[in-house]
C-alpha cells in the first residue's frame, strides 16, 4: 500500500489535535462547572443547617404552621391548610393591632408626665381622658381657672354635681375679680335650678363687667320655662341699669317690644344690635324668632343655624332650629337636631321625647325605640312613652314577620310587652299607626287591614274610619272614602279632620 500524502496526514493530525484541545477545554468547562455544583452544595448545606438550628431554637408550633402551609398532592387539602393558616394569622395581626392600639393609648397619657412641660395641656387634644386625667391637669395647674373649669364640666357631665361645685366655689375664692368665675358658679346653680343662687353670682359677674357676653349671652337664651325667663329678666335689668347702652338693655328692649305684639320693630332692634355687638348669639336668636313669629320660616331657619354656627354650644338655638323642622313636617332634620340639644343637656326629658317622637312620625322605628328607652332610664313611669313605645315595638314586630324573620319579630313583641304588658292600652294604636305606615309606602290592602283590626278591637274609633276613609281616597275608592268619613263624624262630630277631607272630596 502506498503512503497517504502528507497534506492529508497532517491535516488528520491537526483536525485530531484540535479535537484534544475541544476535549480538554470540555474538561476544563466539566470541572469548573462540578467545582461549582460542589460549591452551591456546600452552600445549601450551610444553609440547610442553619435554618435547622433556627427551627430547633424556634417553638413547638412553628414547624407545625409550616406543615400545614407546605405544597400538599391533595390540591383541596392545600386550599384548606392555607385558607386556615392565614385567617391564623390575620386573627393574630388583628389581635397585635389592638393591643398596639391600646399600648399607644396607654403610653400616650405618659407624654405628659414630662416635667420639662409645665405649660398648660389642651385637654382637647389627647386621646382619651379619665377622671384622673382631669384631676391631674388640674392639680398640675392649680392657678389656670380655664382648667379648673374642665374640671369642673366633666364632673357635671358625670353628674357629679358637689365636685362640680367644690371646684367653682374654690375658683371664686382664689378669683373674687375675674366675672368668668362668678359666670362658672352661676351656671351650675343654673343647671341645678337653685335660680336664686343663680341670680346672686350672675349679678356679681355683671357687677364686675356689665358687658360680660357670657352671662348677657345665656340671659338672653334663658326662656323655657317661667323661672328662667324671671331670671333673665331680673339679671339682664340689673345689668341695664350698670350700661343704659349695653348689651343687656338691648335684649330687654327687643324682648319687651315682642311682648307688645310689634315684631316688625322688635326684629329691627335685634338686626341692629347684632350688628354692633357681632358676637353675640342671642340676638341671632332673637332676629330668628322674629322673623317666626312674621311667618317667615326660611329666614327665621337661617338665623338659628348661623346662631348655631356662632356658638355650637349655645342650646336655644337648637331646640329653635328643632321645633322648626318639626313644625315644617321634616321629622329626620327635628330629630337629629333634637339630638344635639339632648346632647347640651343630658337631663332633659322634653327633648329626649321630643327626639323619640320626630323619629315616631317619620317611621324610624329602630331609632325611636333607641331614644325612648334612652328617657325612661330617666322618666321611667312617662306615661306617654309607656303607651307610644309599646306601640313602636309591635310595627316592628309586623314588619320583621312580613319580610320573613319571625325571631327578631317575636323579640320585638316581647320588648312590648316588657314596657306595658296591658295591651289594651296601646294595641289599637299600634295599627291605627300600622294603617298609616303602609299606607305611606302604597300598601293599602294593608293599611286597609290595619284599620279594620282595630275596629275589631274599638268598633267606636273615630279615627280609625277617618284613616280607612283616607286610603280610600288615595285608592281612587272615592264613595267608600266619603263613606268612612261620615261614619267617623257620626261617632265624633267635632272630628275636624274627618270634616276637612268631606269638604276637600265635595270641591273636587
Amino acid at each position: 500500500m502506498g503512503m497517504a500524502p502528507f497534506s492529508e496526514t497532517a491535516s488528520v493530525y491537526a483536525e485530531s489535535s484540535e479535537q484534544q484541545k475541544k476535549k480538554k477545554k470540555k474538561k476544563k468547562k466539566k470541572k469548573s462547572s462540578d467545582k461549582k455544583k460542589s460549591s452551591n452544595k456546600k452552600k445549601k448545606k450551610k444553609k440547610r443547617k442553619k435554618k435547622k438550628s433556627e427551627e430547633e431554637s424556634k417553638p413547638e408550633e412553628e414547624p407545625e404552621q409550616k406543615k400545614e402551609t407546605e405544597p400538599s398532592t391533595n390540591n383541596k387539602n392545600t386550599s384548606r391548610f392555607n385558607t386556615a393558616a392565614y385567617a391564623d394569622e390575620l386573627f393574630n395581626l388583628t389581635g397585635e393591632l389592638q393591643a398596639s392600639n391600646k399600648e399607644l393609648a396607654r403610653a400616650t397619657r405618659y407624654f405628659y408626665d414630662d416635667e420639662d412641660k409645665k405649660q398648660p395641656v389642651a385637654l382637647e387634644s389627647k386621646p382619651y381622658f379619665t377622671t384622673e386625667d382631669f384631676e391631674k391637669e388640674s392639680r398640675s395647674n392649680p392657678d389656670n381657672l380655664y382648667v379648673q373649669r374642665q374640671l369642673g364640666m366633666h364632673y357635671e357631665v358625670n353628674g357629679n354635681y358637689p365636685a362640680a361645685k367644690e371646684v367653682y366655689l374654690r375658683e371664686v375664692g382664689k378669683n373674687p375679680y375675674n366675672p368668668d368665675a362668678h359666670f362658672f358658679l352661676g351656671s351650675l346653680y343654673a343647671d341645678l335650678g337653685e335660680y336664686q343662687k343663680a341670680k346672686y353670682s350672675f349679678e356679681e359677674a355683671l357687677y364686675l363687667n356689665p358687658n360680660h357676653e357670657a352671662t348677657i349671652e345665656a340671659m338672653s337664651m334663658f326662656v323655657t320655662t317661667d323661672e328662667q325667663r324671671q331670671l333673665s329678666r331680673d339679671v339682664l335689668t340689673y345689668s341695664s341699669k350698670k350700661v343704659p347702652d349695653g348689651p343687656a338693655q338691648q335684649v330687654n328692649m327687643i324682648r319687651e317690644t315682642m311682648a307688645s305684639g310689634d315684631y316688625t320693630e322688635a326684629l329691627n332692634k335685634a338686626e341692629e344690635a347684632s350688628e354692633k355687638y357681632p358676637t353675640h348669639t342671642g340676638f341671632i336668636q332673637l332676629i330668628g324668632e322674629n322673623h317666626l313669629k312674621l311667618g317667615r320660616t326660611e329666614e327665621a331657619k337661617r338665623s338659628f343655624q348661623r346662631a348655631i354656627k356662632l356658638n355650637p354650644k349655645e342650646l336655644q338655638p337648637h331646640v329653635s332650629l328643632a321645633d322648626l323642622y318639626f313644625e315644617q313636617g321634616r321629622y329626620v332634620y327635628a330629630a337629629l337636631t333634637y339630638s344635639d340639644a339632648v346632647y347640651l343637656d343630658q337631663g332633659n326629658s322634653d327633648y329626649r321625647y321630643m327626639q323619640g317622637l320626630s323619629y315616631f312620625n317619620a317611621y324610624e322605628w329602630g331609632r325611636t325605640a333607641a331614644s325612648w328607652e334612652d328617657l325612661l332610664h330617666y322618666k321611667p313611669n312617662d306615661p306617654i312613652v309607656k303607651t307610644l313605645l309599646p306601640q313602636t315595638y309591635y310595627v316592628m314586630a309586623v314588619e320583621y314577620n312580613r319580610i320573613g324573620n319571625p325571631t327578631m319579630g317575636r323579640q320585638a313583641f316581647k320588648n312590648a310587652l316588657s314596657v306595658n304588658n296591658n295591651t289594651s292600652h296601646w294595641l289599637p294604636g299600634a295599627m291605627g299607626v300600622l294603617g298609616k305606615f303602609y299606607r305611606g309606602k302604597n300598601m293599602y290592602n294593608e293599611s286597609l287591614v290595619a284599620f279594620q283590626e282595630v275596629l275589631e278591637l274599638s268598633p267606636n274609633n273615630s279615627d280609625a274610619y277617618m284613616g280607612m276613609g283616607i286610603t280610600y281616597w288615595e285608592m281612587g275608592e272615592k264613595q267608600l272614602a266619603r263613606a268612612s268619613w261620615e261614619k267617623s263624624l257620626q261617632i265624633k262630630p267635632d272630628n275636624n279632620e274627618s270634616k276637612g277631607w268631606l269638604i276637600l272630596s265635595s270641591q273636587g
